[in-house]
């Protein structure tokens, strides 16, 4: 059996590092330029992984130099690659630029990632139904991603999605109800909403009333002010580590893969979000996406460092 599932994407992520941001047709050096395994289902399957669970991955690449590295890069992290190749697509890549606060801009080719498709998903239907979680974000076309919520759902597999990058327009309430649990950033909840929260209290509030859009709960995620959730009787939230942060790039996948990996273990769930906090963190302090995600061992000894009980609760 399969920990979990994650349908998404796979990317090479070519990544420079400035000193300062440009302005609109200058140009600047890169102090440092790095080539990596990047996209976001990747990024989520890799954080799962390195923290203990057994991952399978459905998922497509371009029949490329490209997309036989990073399938040899996931196969090294011991994740299972099904669907594979797409002969007429390009790996998926993702350009990315890190500016001197860790900050990021992002320009996507989704490449071969938008040919995954339902029928795809649907001969992947026995490894959905046999996994505990299945773990989803918006980097392939959202029609395999409901197919699999489908299947995941009429065998009892727990259902998330990060709802990244923010669609445009955003779901209709028959799309989010597809879902168990909801993990969007402060603008992907304006997205749904019509107004971004602001502080934690904020997002406590944002993540109660996104449950009335139809997902059994809700994790708002506020980078680095923390987090703040309501899923079933568990409502609260959490600040996020103080870390020197170096790359901000993947955290948000890291947070979701390390959910994952926790529900997938029957953390209880507010457990599994303060793990998953520390996980993000700790993923902040490397350089890279899918290469930054911690071990569980370095986790383990950041969980140790950092001040227990910052969870609030307050089971409204």
């Amino acid at each position: 059996m399969t920990d979990i599932v994650v349908v998404g994407s796979i990317n090479v992520d070519l990544t420079s590092y400035l000193t300062r941001w440009p302005g609109i047709g200058e140009t600047v050096s890169a102090s440092t330029t790095r080539i990596g395994l990047g996209g976001k289902g990747a990024n989520q399957a890799v954080s799962a992984a390195r923290l203990g669970a057994s991952v399978t991955m459905i998922a497509a690449t371009g029949a490329d130099g490209f997309g036989e590295d990073v399938t040899r890069t996931l196969e090294k992290e011991g994740v299972i690659l099904a669907r594979g190749s797409h002969p007429a697509a390009t790996t998926g890549m993702a350009f990315i630029d890190v500016g001197p606060d860790g900050g990021n801009i992002i320009r996507l080719a989704e490449g071969a990632n938008r040919t995954l498709s339902s029928s795809d998903i649907a001969r992947h239907a026995d490894a959905i139904a046999a996994a505990k979680v299945l773990l989803l974000q918006n980097e392939v076309p959202v029609s395999a991603s409901l197919t699999a919520a489908q299947i995941a759902r009429e065998n009892g597999v727990q259902v998330i999605m990060d709802p990244a990058p923010a669609p445009v327009p955003f779901w209709s309430r028959d799309t989010l109800e597809a879902f168990d649990i909801i993990t969007p950033n402060a603008h992907e909840t304006r997205q749904i909403l019509g107004h971004a929260p602001e502080t934690l209290t904020d997002a406590e509030r944002a993540a109660r009333l996104l449950r009335s859009f139809g997902p059994r709960g809700a994790i708002v995620t506020m980078g680095e002010v923390g987090v703040a959730w309501s899923i079933d009787a568990s409502t609260g939230q959490m600040p996020a580590s103080s870390v020197e942060a170096v790359d901000t790039v993947g955290a948000g996948d890291c947070f979701n893969g390390a959910l994952a990996a926790g529900l997938a273990a029957g953390m209880p769930v507010d457990g599994a979000i303060e793990r998953a906090v520390f996980a993000a963190a700790l993923a902040t302090t490397h350089h890279g996406a899918a290469e930054a995600m911690p071990r569980r061992p370095d986790l383990d000894e950041f969980t140790i460092a950092v001040t227990p009980g910052i969870v609030v609760s307050n089971g409204a």
